[in-house]
């Protein structure tokens, strides 16, 4: 990236597509689309190879944007391994993927929220930043005003800083945002604690499930006494892994902590559907 700044201006009502009919679009041919869909096409492809391009040299030099990637690839092999194809492609309900469509989306917000923060710093003035979102951890800035209070906030000091329109908010009020903010999130976080208990039930069902289908596998290859070695992938929290193929989830005993999305195997020493047990160790 060049050189960066920012305008107030007016644009045309954009046209929404999912994230799978832009992958779609971008794998397909010229001649295998309609004509109506080919400057889509170019638009899309003409994006792809530049955000592609930025991010890229983005994750080399950036040491924040590093470790978010490895999140988000740990976290794209856990999905895969725990669910499967999701015929979601949004992010909700475990549908977690990250197809072309994606990660023009995901490319296109890291660079909007790097150069606005850069534009910013360099003008030295404040901005309201939401719990969680900041540089070091790669975090957005401003790129959901119409979802988040604060980042609508955070647009309307940018415009105000770089574009001259309206007064910018102090540093002291723009501290006091960031503070409501996440006053707000916590209270959003206590109201779904109610709902919580229908999700950590749906996920124990989902776990069960997954042991009787991972018992089942055992029994069939290898014969419920014999040693059972099955592939693992680990997921970033401490010494949990997955289990490839079936999503059932196991601590590995003898281990502190692993690197998120580290392959291995392991040997199951104790499984029970019924009552949700799965003991598992190192093997490799």
């Amino acid at each position: 990236m060049l050189e960066a700044g920012l305008e107030r201006t007016i644009i045309s009502s954009p046209i929404a597509i999912s994230f799978s009919e832009a992958t779609k679009l971008l794998e397909s041919t010229f001649d295998d689309i309609p004509k109506d869909l080919s400057n889509a096409k170019a638009i899309l492809s003409a994006a792809e190879r530049n955000l592609s391009r930025w991010s890229s040299r983005h994750k080399q030099r950036n040491t924040a944007a590093q470790k978010r990637e490895s999140r988000l690839a740990t976290r794209e092999i856990i999905t895969a391994a725990t669910n499967g194809p999701s015929s979601r492609d949004d992010g909700a309900a475990n549908s977690f993927q990250r197809s072309r469509g994606h990660r023009i989306v995901d490319s296109a917000l890291d660079l909007y929220a790097f150069a606005l923060g850069t534009l910013m710093k360099r003008a030295k003035q404040p901005i309201p930043r939401a719990a969680g979102s900041g540089a070091d951890r790669g975090g957005r800035l401003g790129t959901a005003p119409l979802r988040r209070y604060i980042d609508g906030l955070a647009q309307r000091q940018a415009i105000s800083v770089l574009c001259n329109y309206g007064i910018p908010l102090t540093i002291d009020e723009c501290r006091l945002a960031s503070n409501k903010a996440t006053e707000a999130g916590n209270e959003i976080k206590n109201l779904r604690s109610n709902g919580q208990r229908k999700t950590s039930s749906r996920k124990l069902s989902n776990h069960i499930s997954a042991l009787h289908k991972l018992n089942n596998h055992l029994i069939s290859t290898s014969g419920i006494n014999n040693k059972r070695r099955v592939k693992a992938i680990s997921t970033g929290r401490n010494n949990e892994v997955v289990i490839v193929g079936v999503g059932a989830m196991a601590r590995l005993k003898g281990v502190a902590s692993l690197e998120g999305g580290k392959t291995m195997v392991v040997e199951v020493t104790n499984i029970d559907p019924e009552k949700g047990i799965l003991d598992v160790k190192l093997l490799s």
